[in-house]
């Protein structure tokens, strides 16, 4: 069976919220060993974040933080078309855009505007109607449960305030119900059958109380178990704070276990659905040699951390950081899928610059995909510049 990987890309540096935008994709064909990557910008985008495709894979959304509607054909990744959303409502945080969406049909999707959530037609941007309020701080990932009543979106800290909840919009009476948790979550994976969702914790602190600079929190993680029907916690487990399980990106989630990128650590975490106790681990930071190898990433990551934490008063969210990426230079990886045959994970490194093809279930690594530096699309940037494309959210469309 073959498939495509998309993965959104945010250009090089620790702050993808302010950098390039494009989309990655790599063509899978694993029974003829065919793995083909192919990169592609846009102008005039910033920050590019997740990657939707419509349900029949015809139209694919750029999700960004530059409050544009992007669009283009998976095929091809040629732009299809693109609107701004300021024309509805400028945003009130820095990193308040169009990030995500959930689709509800070929025509149809929805996403977050303001202090509402949207409808829009594909063939009518310009009008699009809202559903109802959201109810959360700021919406970020958005999935629908399998039954297609309900969104699920977690929310980003805002205004001096953790976020601590998790949104469920009910789509037939047009309501939200919050669900209150202990900590911030940002991204979530639906189960394929119920409409469950689990939620990993993505625990920030805010530089001189402003969530735009923000440093990786030293605390305990969670993931949750939220019923949409009833908005309620089920099961939870709690990661200790010196365990490799800080910020989170992709989930994914099957009828037996949930997989998640614990990025600034460095690994994946691995809990079966039948207990809900255990995590494993699979480390994917590289060995030191390695890592010497990719010392202009190692260089931009310490440069662009120095400069985002305040230094001196805030040296210990510093070395915080240090200690939860496990010493390591090298970021860990943001776009995560499952093959629709299930024979394989890829993982998509950000630090390496690489997609990790793993063989599932048991995660064995079968092949390792470069993909082009930076500086091939952005000749402005030197020889010696981050080489790093930016993965971010991923998602995988079996091909026809």
């Amino acid at each position: 069976m073959s498939f495509d990987f998309f993965i959104a890309l945010d250009g090089h540096g620790l702050n993808g919220f302010e950098g390039f935008a494009g989309i990655a994709r790599l063509r899978c064909d694993p029974d003829r060993d065919r793995w083909e990557p192919e990169v592609k910008f846009y102008d005039g985008v910033a920050g590019g974040h997740a990657v939707q495709l419509s349900p029949g894979g015809e139209v694919g959304f750029l999700g960004n933080l530059s409050q544009q509607l992007v669009f283009f054909d998976p095929r091809t990744l040629a732009e299809i078309t693109r609107l701004s959303t300021l024309r509805f409502r400028a945003p009130k945080q820095f990193y308040e855009s169009q990030t995500h969406v959930v689709w509800l049909d070929d025509a149809h999707f929805v996403t977050a505007i303001g202090p509402e959530l949207w409808k829009f037609a594909l063939a009518d941007l310009h009008h699009p109607t809202p559903l109802g309020a959201h109810g959360v701080t700021l919406p970020h990932a958005i999935k629908r449960s399998p039954s297609g009543r309900y969104l699920v979106y977690g929310a980003m800290d805002v205004d001096h305030t953790f976020a601590n909840q998790v949104g469920i919009f009910d789509l037939t009476t047009g309501t939200s119900r919050i669900v209150s948790l202990p900590a911030t979550a940002w991204h979530l994976g639906m189960h394929p059958t119920r409409d469950v969702c689990y939620v990993p914790t993505q625990r920030c602190i805010p530089q001189d109380g402003d969530f735009t600079e923000y440093a990786i929190a030293h605390f305990k993680n969670y993931l949750f178990e939220i019923d949409a029907p009833s908005a309620s916690v089920t099961r939870h487990l709690a990661i200790p704070k010196d365990m490799p399980g800080a910020l989170t990106s992709d989930v994914v989630v099957t009828e037996d276990e949930v997989i998640y990128n614990c990025c600034a650590s460095g690994v994946l975490a691995r809990v079966q659905l039948s207990d809900f106790q255990h995590v494993s681990w699979i480390d994917e930071r590289p060995l030191p040699r390695r890592q010497l190898s990719a010392w202009r990433v190692g260089v931009g990551n310490l440069l662009e951390a120095v400069s985002r934490v305040n230094l001196p008063s805030a040296t210990h969210w510093f070395v915080k950081a240090v200690r939860i990426a496990g010493g390591s230079v090298i970021d860990g990886s943001y776009g995560l899928g499952l093959s629709p045959d299930r024979r394989f994970l890829l993982s998509a490194h950000r630090g390496l610059n690489e997609v990790i093809v793993y063989r599932y279930p048991d995660l064995s690594i079968h092949t390792r995909i470069p993909f082009p530096s930076m500086s091939a699309f952005y000749k402005h940037l030197g020889r010696f510049s981050d080489p790093r494309l930016g993965f971010h959210h991923a998602t995988i469309r079996e091909t026809p």
